[in-house]
Formats: structure tokens, C-alpha cells, sequence
């Protein structure tokens, strides 16, 4: 559990963090809450954060509007909208799971820019192109957000624009367009909030004023735009003012916007993938590539290894036989039992620590009487010991750093599939995309993102997760080794020799009965699983360096 949750006595907080860690989320932080929810900053098994709102909804307009907004949110996949993840309901509560922007909302920009001077102008047309080309996308879903303030807007760690919060339990906020009055509200009403923004944007000490604010605002309803500072270009400044028109045939959709001749440079630059991700994923790739050069090899020695230990194992305890153990039986019930909650905890997620723990309790009452000579024996055949202990320590310093870098280049993937949309096949034979990687080498060749390496990336990130999840919970079991290789020729009696010969080599913790056996079955179950890891690491690596060579060709 989270500090947050260790130091805050509220239960609601509990409650909600036991509510996420039944899907697999942990509270680092809350982020900010309202009368009716709340947000945190939440991090899932993978160590990917993500945001989590919760909505307390205790009416039926509340919860369609919450709905409302999932349904809206499962259907909008863009570069520059927050993605929607996942969603869930407990308890009058509504939880919403959400991409992270780690650089928080453009509020917060702007109150440290004012600080220090006035935005680029450069800087507010990326802006500018980043939150149209979001609008434009979602209005022609037949979309309106209704809301587009500085506090909606967000910016992710690469700086560029996230539209996010799309109204859910939420009243519209100032300043309000002038048909909304009359109920007539549509895509252009959109364009006003948004005119505003590029307003504030351009004119920081105006919007931290709230009296200024309300003042230009009344004013503006009468027709009277307000004035823009002369240090940005009379193109922005009348566009502005456009938006900010009581006229809806005087303000410009966001195509229209889009199109304006002055936005050319901006809007090239921003409708595509950015240059600053496409570093990002070189970048990754490269140290994916190296990770695995210095690693693989001995990746797959150590998951051989594996196997031949669990062979081994099971050798020794079939080799055993129950005349010997007469006396220990019943005194190594309860290690055994403890061993088995060791090695299949982090399969069943904690539920088999239950019964470690009980099986640490029975001791040894029974004594060792009849398995002294044996147990004397194989608890000091220190190869054994030392080769598996070795394992241990091989184990984490060859497979960290292949999946670590694996996990980043999955992460940098989800990002730029968002930009799918950007990306069209071109009309001679599906050949190279006008999307740049830079001049650095992946593999000896990079040019282009193609197409195919852009359809594929889905699959990859799919697939990169499953590895991460498989080799970490290979760590839990390879823990348990050193306890069962002290115990492992404990044989109960005849009728477990009679499993063993019917269930040779087994890798089916189900198919039997004896708590030893089930901890050797789990042991080979996860050296398959680790040598399919190591066919998908091999090939994920493989298609992602031939999409990137093929683009080139």
C-alpha cells in the first residue's frame, strides 16, 4: 500500500485504494478533489501511472452523465485528446481510468510563465494548432466538449497538448458564448471557450486577474472584442478576435482556422508525429537493441538452467523413498506447505501466503528422526545450493535490463499510436511515409515510420507488457527454490511415488494432489512460459528493426 494511504486515516481513502488494488492499481498521490469526485495519480503493475477519477454519483443524472462521458471517451483516439484506458463501478462510485500528463494543465504553465514574461508566439501557435486539430477531430465525431479552459488542457512530458475532462458531472464554465443562452450550442461554441484560451494565452496578466476578466467578458457579449497585446502578429490578433465573435458566421470552424495561410509552418509541424518522439523512440530502440546484445544470450543460458534445476529436483525427489521418512512425515508438513505458498504466491496474488503462513505454524512437531541421514545429506550438497543461489543472482542482472528497455520502448509506441491518424499511405505502392526519424542508426538503418510499422505497434505493446508480467512473476517463483531444494526429497508416502510416476515431468500444478509436486509443476509451467518470452523478446526485436529497414528499402 502507498504512503499516501499508510499516513491518511480517512476511510474513504482506504476504501478507494482497495477498490484499485482489486484492478491492479496503487494510489501514489490524489491529485485534486470536487464535491463529487476526486482524482489520483495511480500506478498499475507494469509501473505505468496513469490518472483515476472517481465519481460519486447519487442519482441516476449523475451517473448517465459519467457515462456519457466514457462512451465518448472510449470512441476519441487522438494525438492530442487524453486517452481513455479503462472504466469500472463499486459502490456509488464510478471510476474512470485516463492516460497521465505529466507536466499537469496549461493552467499551471501559464501562471509560472507569467512569472518570468509573455509565450513565444511560436510557442502559442503549436498550442494553437495542437488544440484545433483536437477540436477538429472531435467535431467531426459529432463531439462537443463544451468546456475548453486553460484547466482542460493538459501537456504530456514531451510538451505538447492533451484535451482532456470532457464534462463529466460538470456545469459549463465562464466565460459562456452567447447561444448558449439561447440553447443553440454547437462546434463554433467550442471555438469561442477556445478563442478565449489563445486570448489568455497571449495576454497572462489579463487572465490572472479574475475582475479584468469578467470585465472583458461582459464587454465582449456586446460586441466589444477585447484588445491583444501588438507583440504578437496582427494574423493572430485577428484571428482571435474572430473567434471571439457573437457571430457564429463571423467565427471560423476549426478547419477554417486550420487553413488560415499564417498557421502553414505550425500546422506542418504539429500534424504529424513529433520530432521530439520519434527521438524518443529512437532512442529506446537503440537502448533495447543494445540491452539485448549484451544480454539475451545469457538470458536464455539461465532459463536452460531452469529447466535442468527443476529436472533436477524432481530427480531427487522421486529417487527418495518413504521407508526413510517414517518419522518426518508429520514434522515437515507445515515447511512444506509454506514452501508451496512460496512459490505459487505470485500466481494466485497472495491468496497462497495465507497458507505459507499456517504452514509455518504447524513447525516441525514430529521430528526428523527417520530423514536425518538424508536430510544431512542433501541440505549440505552445496553445488546444488551454490548453482542455484548463482541462478538467483543471474537471474534479475540479465533479465532487468532487456525488459526494462523493452518497457520503454512499449511505452514510447502507445504514444505514437495516437498519432495514427496523422499517418496515410501514400499513393505509390504504400511506399515511404513523410515522417522523419532523424539521421541516428537503429540496427545500422532508420529513415521512415512506416505505415506497417505503425499498424504493428498495437500488437508489440500487447506483447512487451505479457513479457514483463511473466518474468516478474518468474522472480517470485525462483525465490522459492532455495527453500524447496532443502525439502524437496521429503516424500509423505507410496501413494505420492504412484503421482509422480503417473505425472513424469508435469508442468500442471492441477493435474496433482501432493503440495511438492504442485510447487515442481509450477516450476516447469514458468520455465515454459520464460522459453516463450525469450521467442517473443527475439521477435518483437526482429520485427522492429525490419520495419524500420524495409522503410528504408
Amino acid at each position: 500500500m502507498s504512503t499516501l494511504i499508510q499516513n491518511v486515516g480517512s476511510n474513504d481513502i482506504r476504501k478507494t485504494a482497495e477498490v484499485l488494488e482489486k484492478h491492479e492499481f496503487t494510489i501514489e498521490k490524489e491529485l485534486g478533489r470536487g464535491t463529487s469526485r476526486r482524482t489520483f495519480l495511480v500506478k498499475n503493475t507494469d509501473g505505468d501511472l496513469f490518472v483515476v477519477k472517481e465519481v460519486n454519483y447519487r442519482d441516476n443524472e449523475t451517473l448517465n452523465r459519467v457515462k456519457n462521458e466514457v462512451s465518448i471517451l472510449n470512441k476519441l483516439r487522438h494525438g492530442y485528446i487524453v486517452t481513455y484506458e479503462d472504466s469500472f463501478e463499486e459502490s456509488e462510485n464510478f471510476y474512470i481510468v485516463m492516460e497521465y500528463c505529466v507536466k499537469g494543465d496549461l493552467s499551471k504553465i501559464m501562471k509560472a510563465q507569467k512569472n518570468v514574461g509573455m509565450f513565444e508566439e511560436k510557442q502559442i501557435l503549436d498550442w494553437l494548432v495542437q488544440i484545433c486539430l483536437a477540436l477538429q477531430y472531435i467535431h467531426e465525431n459529432n463531439v462537443l466538449h463544451r468546456d475548453v479552459t486553460p484547466q482542460n488542457v493538459f501537456l504530456t512530458e514531451d510538451g505538447y497538448i492533451n484535451l482532456g475532462d470532457f464534462g463529466c458531472a460538470k456545469a459549463l464554465s465562464s466565460p459562456v458564448c452567447p447561444e448558449v443562452y439561447q440553447q443553440r450550442y454547437n462546434s463554433k461554441s467550442d471555438i469561442w471557450s477556445f478563442g478565449w484560451l489563445l486570448y489568455y494565452l497571449c495576454m497572462l496578466d489579463v487572465w490572472s486577474n479574475k475582475t479584468e476578466r469578467r470585465r472583458l467578458h461582459d464587454n465582449s457579449m456586446a460586441g466589444n472584442t477585447p484588445e491583444i497585446s501588438e507583440m504578437y502578429s496582427l494574423d493572430l490578433q485577428i484571428l482571435i478576435k474572430q473567434m471571439l465573435s457573437c457571430d457564429l458566421k463571423d467565427r471560423p470552424s476549426a478547419e477554417e482556422i486550420l487553413a488560415e495561410p499564417f498557421l502553414k509552418e505550425a500546422v506542418k509541424r504539429n500534424k504529424r508525429i513529433s520530432i521530439e518522439l520519434e527521438q524518443t523512440f529512437i532512442r529506446a530502440l537503440n537502448a533495447f537493441n543494445k540491452a539485448y546484445n549484451a544480454h539475451y544470450r545469457d538470458f536464455k543460458a539461465l532459463v536452460d538452467e531452469w529447466g535442468e534445476t527443476t529436472d533436477s529436483l524432481e530427480d531427487m525427489h522421486y529417487s527418495t523413498t518413504a521407508g526413510s521418512l517414517t518419522g518426518a512425515a508429520i514434522g515437515t508438513a507445515g515447511g512444506i506447505t509454506a514452501v508451496v505458498g512460496a512459490i505459487l504466491a505470485p500466481f494466485t496474488f497472495g491468496a497462497s501466503l495465507i497458507v505459507a503462513g499456517v504452514g509455518i505454524g504447524v513447525g516441525v512437531a514430529g521430528g526428523v528422526t527417520g530423514a536425518a541421514s538424508n536430510i544431512t545429506k542433501t541440505a549440505r550438497d552445496k553445488s546444488l545450493r551454490q548453482k542455484i543461489e548463482k541462478l538467483m543472482q543471474d537471474y534479475q542482472s540479465v533479465s532487468t535490463p532487456i525488459l526494462d528497455s523493452l518497457k520503454t520502448v512499449r511505452r514510447v509506441m502507445r504514444k505514437i499510436i495516437k498519432f495514427q491518424s496523422f499517418v496515410s499511405s501514400s499513393t505509390f505502392n504504400n511506399v515511404q511515409m513523410g515522417l522523419r526519424l532523424g539521421r541516428t542508426t537503429v540496427a545500422g538503418v532508420t529513415e521512415f515510420i512506416t505505415l506497417g510499422m505503425l499498424a504493428s505497434f498495437g500488437r508489440i505493446a500487447v506483447q512487451s507488457a505479457n513479457i514483463g508480467r511473466v518474468v516478474a512473476a518468474a522472480s517470485g517463483v525462483l525465490s522459492g527454490i532455495l527453500v524447496i531444494v532443502d525439502v524437496v526429497f521429503i516424500v509423505k508416502d507410496s501413494r505420492e511415488i504412484h503421482e509422480m510416476r503417473q505425472h513424469w515431468r508435469n508442468d500442471d500444478p492441477d493435474k496433482v494432489t501432493s503440495d511438492v509436486l504442485k510447487s515442481i509443476a509450477q516450476m516447469r509451467k514458468t520455465y515454459k512460459e520464460l522459453c516463450t518470452v525469450l521467442q517473443d523478446i527475439h521477435k518483437t526485436r526482429e520485427e522492429l528493426n525490419s520495419h524500420i529497414s524495409q522503410s528504408r528499402d
